[in-house]
């Protein structure tokens, strides 16, 4: 690796007193190098070849831009090794080259970022997450993590401290230990996991009714409303809020009326003042509830 990066930085000095006029003889001696034949490595004439080498492959892209694109689909069905260890060996090369060419230029590296993030919205999570396994391999996770609160906490003062109020505001504790109590549960429908078998049941009646056709975690199903959320948003017209008498616990002598008034209250808060709430306590006689919500949803659609 070493002495492909020497070759690189020997081709781009010849290349530079190319550009000045200098002969090939006259490279020769300000670079102390053997003049030798375009056959013979590391010659001034063979440095000369692979410069000229170079600028014909610039023209050739410049040319027809998908030629090397095509070559290297084509040679990567042949050898499907190929790809990977030229990029072991050359990605490395060309990484630092890029990182000395292009330091401090924070614009380019931003631009760059977003384009990755619009090809692929996984990219920075997946980037990062191999960043750390990487760290984790060679036992720097724990400095690097310290050293970069630090450096956070010297530049911004209260941005760890801001990013932890607003972390807390839009996933409150409460609603994060039910949301990770519920993937130990083993109430499980449509892929889907649910705080009580009742509660799985009931979305198992709404798929048969047609109310779901399909239950989507955060979007049919526990949708959440800033602090909280709601057990079912029905074709997002009606909310449906599954609580059953025995398990109220919050406040003493709550009902189904108080609960529904707190309920209520978070979606008229929220912007949702127009939306229905039905609240069921039980599945017995859920007929009824089931018609309210049909009725509910033609009504809607008659607006």
């Amino acid at each position: 690796m070493k002495l492909d990066k020497n070759h690189i930085e020997i081709r781009n000095k010849v290349e530079a007193l190319m550009d000045c006029g200098y002969s090939t003889e006259k490279i020769a001696v300000k670079l102390k190098l053997p003049l030798g034949t375009r056959f013979i490595k590391q010659s001034a004439r063979w440095y000369k070849s692979c410069v000229v080498a170079k600028r014909n492959q610039r023209k050739a892209i410049k040319k027809h831009p998908n030629l090397y694109s095509k070559a290297g689909k084509i040679a990567q069905q042949k050898h499907p090794w190929i790809g990977y260890n030229l990029g072991k060996k050359y990605g490395p090369i060309q990484g630092k080259i890029n990182v000395e060419r292009l330091k401090g230029n924070s614009i380019y590296f931003s631009m760059m970022a977003k384009k990755l993030q619009e090809l692929n919205p996984e990219h920075s999570r997946i980037n990062m997450k191999k960043a750390h396994e990487t760290m984790k391999l060679k036992g720097t996770f724990n400095d690097h993590q310290k050293e970069a609160a630090l450096k956070c906490l010297e530049k911004h003062p209260t941005q760890l401290k801001d990013m932890s109020k607003k972390a807390h505001e839009l996933y409150p504790l409460a609603l994060l230990a039910l949301e990770s109590r519920r993937k130990n549960y083993p109430y499980k429908f449509m892929g889907c996991l649910f705080d009580s078998d009742s509660e799985r049941r009931l979305c198992e009646i709404f798929v048969n009714r047609g109310l779901i056709n399909k239950p989507e975690e955060g979007k049919n199903i526990h949708f959440k409303i800033n602090r909280s959320h709601v057990d079912f948003f029905i074709k997002k017209e009606v909310f449906v809020e599954f609580h059953p008498p025995l398990k109220y616990g919050l406040k003493s002598g709550e009902t189904v009326k108080s609960y529904y008034q707190e309920k209520r209250k978070i979606l008229d808060k929220n912007g949702y003042e127009n939306y229905p709430l039905i609240v069921i306590d039980r599945l017995r006689n859920i007929e009824l509830k089931i018609s309210k919500i049909k009725k509910l949803m033609s009504l809607e659609l008659n607006k």
